[in-house]
């Protein structure tokens, strides 16, 4: 058991390091802060808020549109499905 928690130990300061080293490198927090101080803070707050609406109508709509895609899927799966149950269960008999 004791070798279980040294690969799991192991694993953990790899992946303690690697977050380290993305956060030395890319520092996504401060460009995020920076991106918000510099470009979206100097718009009145109704461009913000109009925005924000612009955002959450095409987050809406992009979901709506990749569920869409879903029932198309299943629908067809389900017919490919249907096929081979019954092409298997006549030619048997």
């Amino acid at each position: 058991m004791e070798f279980l928690e040294t690969i799991w130990t192991f694993i953990k300061g790899l992946i303690g390091d690697f977050d380290t080293f993305l956060k030395d490198l890319v520092n996504f927090d401060q460009l995020a802060i920076d991106f918000y101080n510099n470009v979206i803070a100097p718009f009145p707050e109704w461009v913000k808020i109009l925005g924000a609406l612009g955002v959450v109508i095409v987050l809406v709509f992009g979901i709506l549109s990749i569920a869409k895609k879903m029932m198309k899927l299943l629908i067809v799966i389900v017919i490919i499905l249907a096929i081979v149950v019954l092409g298997r269960m006549f030619l048997a008999a």
